[in-house]
């Protein structure tokens, strides 16, 4: 009988003590963003925009106005014998205009990973997507701790 009430208590206790991370709802950034422009690779200038919306349209007294000039490169970067590519180099530069009442501040960043030739293209194609998308959500982190300090 004790086996039977453990076996219910427990997760009972667990699931109702409302465990949130703590810096899941930290929204405590004093700054907002006005407008973003985009120059440059489609592909980067969507994630950063759906990184940076959450910080749009508040009415904070620090407001800036962002011009993003990205590039996305792929270059060979080491081939085998017979002359096929075996690892490329992946460049993601992003660069930042911020501009607001008082001052104006470029900000850059690049990042770049080595990435294998893989004979199945779509795991390539996967895991090259899911590398650019950690390395703007770096940059994104970077922007964001320097428009606060601002």
């Amino acid at each position: 009988m004790k086996k039977y009430i453990y076996i219910i208590l427990v997760p009972v206790f667990l699931l109702g003590c409302q465990y949130t991370p703590i810096y899941s709802n930290q929204n405590d950034y004093n700054f907002s963003i006005e407008k973003i422009n985009f120059v440059g690779n489609s592909e980067i200038n969507d994630l950063v925009q759906k990184k940076l919306i959450r910080f749009q349209n508040k009415n904070d007294e620090k407001k800036f106005i962002i011009t993003t000039t990205s590039s996305y490169k792929k270059i060979s970067q080491s081939k085998n014998l017979s002359g096929k590519t075996t690892d490329y180099l992946i460049t993601i530069e992003i660069i930042f205009k911020i501009e607001n009442e008082k001052e104006q501040k470029t900000l850059i960043n690049k990042k770049e990973f080595l990435i294998k030739n893989f004979s199945d293209k779509f795991e390539e194609n996967k895991l090259e997507k899911s590398k650019k998308e950690i390395l703007v959500n770096s940059i994104i982190n970077e922007l964001i701790i320097q428009l606060s300090r601002i």
